[in-house]
């Protein structure tokens, strides 16, 4: 463990968010800047197991987990991932990053210090609180309650005695050991939580970036709902030609994003994807709460593009793609369900949208400028020119009838 790296609060709350969306050491390793040993170090040492048997940290419980499920021999030797937990009813091993901080922050205090209290103590201990605990089964925060004059050190140091042998006393001796419990997180917690993934990608970091680079591509990305809870579209407009590429969510969450972006990658391959979504603005949904899937290039770990996000509730800061969505809104008004459409009627809607001419561009089209600048594209993703007379944004058309 000589080169176990130290790790802050931050960088373990984003390795127990990209745990629970199952992502690689390696790519969690590439996103804190970190060996992918760290990580697989970090994991053994701070994971828990969730039992009412063992303590959180005990060694003899966390084996004996690892012997009964041989998913846990593996990356990421934890079930937070796991699609089968809430059925299993063997012992569980979490990787939770509050408490994983709590262990470090314990294991590192214990090993600069050794007993914090003299022989005199250890032993008024022994004679009072012991028989207490042992012989009358109180709990420890019964004695805590009425002995703080003996027990002037926090519970976890008196534990600590316990399993260092200090006192006579076993875990079997206490009838209530203290252990953790998973929280339930609301909304505001979790989207706390999630944030740590948007330090550096602010609206103000945007506006920095871009006038550091100004001949970097900017793009922007939202999303467009149907009927409530149905299918969305998933949009991401081209800034300067406003060509918007328009793609059918089966629902509106982080993993279908992820899909269409994977998509792009693979079509577009990974230096064309790099410059032409070089700089991508979108808001605070949850949908879109995994940058690093956007940026990362995981061929090579390296960082291909810049995610940015809006401040809350402020759409005006990507205006262009929420003007672009009126031609959306002509078609389908706000309320229509998308969950009938093909994946070729969203695609001659997308078609459709981007060879209409803009008076902005002296009446030429969002697919003129983009094939003139990123003609590659066009071909790769056989994009089709249509006549200015056959252009027809009427429900009809777009659905093929």
């Amino acid at each position: 463990m000589t080169n176990y790296q130290h790790l802050n609060k931050e960088q373990r709350s984003t390795i127990e968010y990209l745990i629970n969306l199952n992502k690689s050491f390696t790519f969690i390793g590439k996103s804190i800047q970190v060996d992918r040993t760290t990580i697989s170090k970090e994991i053994k040492r701070n994971r828990y197991i969730k039992s009412n048997f063992y303590d959180p940290f005990d060694q003899k419980g966390i084996t004996s987990a690892i012997e009964h499920c041989n998913k846990l021999l593996k990356p990421p030797y934890v079930c937070n991932h796991c699609s089968n937990k809430q059925y299993c009813n063997k012992h569980k091993l979490y990787y939770n990053a509050n408490i994983a901080q709590e262990h470090y922050d314990f294991l590192l205090s214990d090993s600069r210090k050794g007993i914090d209290a003299s022989p005199e103590v250890i032993e008024e201990i022994e004679n009072s609180i012991v028989p207490l605990i042992k012989d009358k089964k109180q709990s420890v925060n019964q004695v805590y309650a009425h002995h703080n004059d003996i027990l002037y050190f926090c519970k976890t140091t008196f534990y600590k005695y316990i399993d260092l042998g200090v006192l006579s006393l076993c875990n079997l001796d206490l009838p209530k050991k203290v252990k953790y419990k998973q929280r339930k997180m609301n909304k505001d917690t979790d989207y706390k939580r999630k944030l740590a993934l948007l330090k550096g990608r602010t609206y103000e970091n945007f506006l920095n970036f871009t006038n550091k680079h100004p001949n970097m591509n900017v793009n922007e990305m939202d999303t467009v709902e149907g009927s409530q809870g149905g299918k969305v579209f998933f949009t991401i407009l081209i800034r300067d030609t406003k060509f918007m590429f328009i793609r059918l969510l089966d629902k509106k969450n982080v993993d279908c994003v992820n899909k269409e972006i994977d998509d792009l990658k693979k079509k577009l391959g990974i230096n064309l994807f790099s410059r032409v979504f070089r700089i991508v603005l979108t808001d605070n949904g949850s949908e879109f709460l995994d940058p690093l899937h956007i940026e990362i290039d995981y061929d090579t770990g390296k960082k291909t593009c810049n995610v940015f996000y809006c401040q809350p509730y402020s759409s005006y800061q990507k205006p262009n793609i929420e003007r672009n969505h009126e031609y959306i809104r002509r078609v389908f008004p706000k309320g229509v369900s998308f969950n009938d459409l093909t994946k070729e009627q969203v695609q001659r809607l997308e078609t459709t949208i981007n060879n209409i001419p803009r008076n902005k561009f002296d009446g030429k089209t969002p697919y003129e400028l983009t094939l003139k600048k990123y003609p590659e594209l066009i071909k790769k993703l056989n994009y089709q020119h249509i006549n200015p007379d056959d252009v027809s944004l009427t429900i009809e058309s777009i659905l093929g009838k």
